[in-house]
């Protein structure tokens, strides 16, 4: 049976261990050119990672002005509740559920402003799967999307969907950008089919190399098929 814990207390100590953990690493960034290239196609941008990436992220990116999309489901408000102790934006609703309403909502915060952060192979995957929301988002509201990734020196991979990457205390976390872009507004359907390609490429072949360069081999590196 799964016990569910009070959403206050939960979030609020959640938000405490990634802080105390997160003092801990040593953060190593990467491809900044491609945040300042980003900032030049549009004053507020769209980070767009792998959910199993997010946990680096939630620290590396604290306090930085950034709305995050979490499911109104008991996990996902967990989540939700605890992003906002970390400084975070919490945008309610799904990708998979409502999704016209939550890009609305979204489109909403880039206007007013924030950045947004989506987790483009959520809540449910299938892992390294892009979902349109992103592409959407960015033809919508004429904000760029900018792939953005990390691997750590030490970690656990957990068996879940998304092999969800759990950095050790003291590990070497290297964050980087990749390519930023911006769907046109009178994208046809096929064209933004390639955005998401495109995508889905970019934030492959950066994740996978950030992990070959950190030395893993095998499944260790993303997609983390079995071999």
């Amino acid at each position: 049976m799964k016990i569910k814990l009070n959403k206050s207390i939960a979030s609020f100590l959640g938000a405490v261990a990634i802080r105390l953990l997160g003092l801990t690493w040593r953060i190593q960034w990467r491809g900044q050119e491609q945040l300042e290239k980003a900032r030049r196609l549009s004053p507020r941008i769209i980070f767009a990672f792998w959910h199993g990436r997010l946990l680096a992220l939630s620290y590396s990116h604290r306090n930085s002005g950034v709305s995050v999309l979490a499911s109104e489901h008991y996990d996902g408000d967990l989540m939700g509740r605890t992003i906002v102790w970390l400084g975070f934006g919490h945008v309610k609703g799904s990708s998979s559920k409502g999704g016209g309403r939550a890009l609305r909502s979204l489109a909403a915060v880039l206007k007013g402003g924030r950045d947004v952060g989506l987790t483009i192979d959520g809540p449910r995957g299938p892992r390294g799967e892009v979902r349109q929301g992103a592409i959407e988002l960015s033809r919508l509201a004429g904000a760029a999307v900018l792939p953005v990734s990390n691997t750590a020196s030490r970690r656990k991979l957990f068996d879940s969907w998304d092999r969800f990457q759990l950095p050790a205390p003291f590990a070497t976390i290297v964050v980087a950008y990749g390519e930023p872009f911006i769907v046109p507004p009178g994208a046809t359907v096929s064209e933004r089919e390639s955005f998401k390609l495109g995508l889905k490429e970019n934030l492959s072949g950066l994740t996978s190399r950030l992990d070959i360069e950190m030395g893993y081999k095998g499944s260790q590196v993303w997609p983390h098929e079995d071999s």
